[in-house]
């Protein structure tokens, strides 16, 4: 009797280890497929930018309407982006959807709320090492560039990094930072926010 409970323990390690590795391969695969992406619509959406920077340099100046606090929406792939973001800390330069959802996380970090025309932009992203994964890591005074695709800068700097509970949604909607940037941590209970002001 003994023997049969201990392979069937032995047996339910393997299995437990077994899936351990394939989840670990999926999400490096799952990172990979990200990253790639990412850097691909990167050039694209600079391009962009640069070629709209240009045309309106070549043409009469249209008056910018104040009230306007819709951000510009370029469709890229199907998939609708309103500018990327520079984390200088990690060397990361990532395309921003304009909308979420699950399927869009797994491509790109996301809009989630806000805008940066109403100093309220929120954007989530998986915790992917080439994403979301390190932002946890910021401090306060780290440097955050977002630029939209009129080809805008907006420089932030980092005031607190917390972990929340998922159930704090209103905790990163309606709050006074300027820009907040949110993901899971690795065991998927919490939530790390990372709180901005614009310099």
């Amino acid at each position: 009797m003994k023997r049969k409970i201990g392979i069937a323990f032995v047996t339910l390690g393997l299995a437990l280890i077994f899936f351990s590795v394939a989840l670990l391969l999926y999400n490096n695969y799952e990172n990979r497929k990200a990253e790639k992406h990412s850097n691909e619509v990167i050039r694209v959406l600079i391009d962009i930018i640069d070629n709209n920077q240009t045309n309106e340099t070549n043409e009469t100046n249209e008056e910018i309407d104040p009230f306007d606090t819709e951000m510009k929406v370029v469709d890229i792939d199907g998939y609708g982006y309103i500018g990327y973001l520079d984390i200088p800390e990690f060397n990361l330069n990532l395309p921003v959807m304009s909308e979420w959802d699950y399927s869009r996380l797994q491509i790109a970090p996301c809009r989630y709320y806000g805008s940066t025309k109403t100093d309220n932009l929120v954007i989530c992203a998986h915790n992917y090492s080439s994403h979301f994964g390190y932002i946890e890591k910021l401090s306060p005074n780290s440097t955050i560039m977002f630029t939209d695709m009129e080809g805008t800068k907006q420089l932030y700097t980092v005031t607190s990094v917390e972990i929340l509970q998922p159930t704090d949604v209103d905790m990163v909607k309606d709050t006074d930072d300027d820009l907040i940037l949110y993901t899971c941590t690795y065991s998927g209970r919490t939530r790390v926010v990372v709180r901005c002001t614009e310099i």
